[in-house]
């Protein structure tokens, strides 16, 4: 059971190498940008070293803030691009017929597709989003010693193993396990669409959204929906100075593990799963 689920991991990877490829690609535009971004850095270093200390580190920090905003939304669209033609691009170029003749089973397959998104592409998103800092702080580093000042500040205001720890809480733990429901809708629509899988993935919960809201005047569904994209934190309930990642950082894992949403969230996850699963296990090519 073990192998076979390894070995559909494999070849999820095999197949999808632009899982990695597309943050690779925008970590490389990212690092481009940011050293020509770099060199007005010293004229801006006499006026962020005369803030006061939370100013200091919120100047110092929103260049790497923004950066590793823009890898968790692309790591989210390659998420949800993967899962929508996951199953379906299975039926659409004919190679089902020759999945399904392996000796690895339905839901193991299934269960591989959603592992991809909802834990490996995190990770991968996050060890890019590491190293573009640490390029990034270089760089910074360079600039600032070739111009005849200290770099002691950013370094001191940056708190690099920190915040690289909470990135990855928040990858993982936000952007994976607890958006796990998200992703596991999109790959039962994959495996049930009969054409335009992407309209039939994401026109239902839009459309119960607005229906909610011209019916009865209230957003509940789609602010179930946003919960689940922030981990379940209330953006009004921010500290000042304080970013969405943050917050969900300082909550305990205990609390994190704990929480009913979570759990329940996997239980819609399981059943979704097993729905995809049936409609793989009796799917024909289109």
């Amino acid at each position: 059971m073990i192998r076979s689920f390894l070995w559909a991991l494999r070849r999820e990877l095999w197949e999808s190498r632009w899982l990695y490829l597309a943050p690779a690609c925008l970590a490389a535009v990212i690092v481009a940008g940011f050293a020509a971004y770099a060199f007005r850095l010293p004229g801006q270093m006499a006026t962020i070293a005369s803030l006061d200390a939370l100013r200091q580190r919120s100047a110092i920090v929103a260049p790497y803030d923004m950066v590793a905003g823009l890898m968790m939304v692309t790591g989210l669209l390659v998420g949800a691009i993967y899962c929508v033609d996951a199953l379906y691009g299975e039926r659409r170029d004919h190679s089902v017929l020759l999945w399904k003749s392996l000796p690895v089973s339905d839901g193991t397959t299934v269960l591989a597709k959603l592992v991809v998104p909802v834990v490996l592409l995190p990770l991968v998103v996050w060890a890019m989003t590491v190293a573009v800092h640490v390029v990034m702080l270089l760089i910074s580093t360079a600039v600032l010693v070739a111009h005849g000042q200290e770099a002691a500040l950013v370094w001191r205001q940056l708190r690099l193993v920190p915040t690289s720890v909470a990135l990855l809480y928040h990858l993982v733990g936000v952007h994976g396990l607890f958006t796990a429901p998200l992703y596991a809708w999109l790959l039962l629509m994959s495996a049930w669409a009969p054409r335009a899988p992407f309209l039939w993935a994401f026109l239902p919960p839009v459309g119960v959204a607005f229906l909610e809201r011209v019916a009865l005047g209230t957003t509940r569904f789609a602010d179930m929906l946003l919960s689940r994209l922030s981990g379940g934190v209330d953006s009004t309930q921010l500290r000042p100075g304080e970013t969405m990642m943050d917050s969900v950082a300082r909550l305990p894992l205990s609390h994190f593990v704990g929480s009913p949403a979570l759990w329940a969230g996997f239980a819609i996850t399981a059943l979704l799963l097993a729905g995809a699963a049936r409609l793989r296990r009796h799917a024909q090519p289109i």
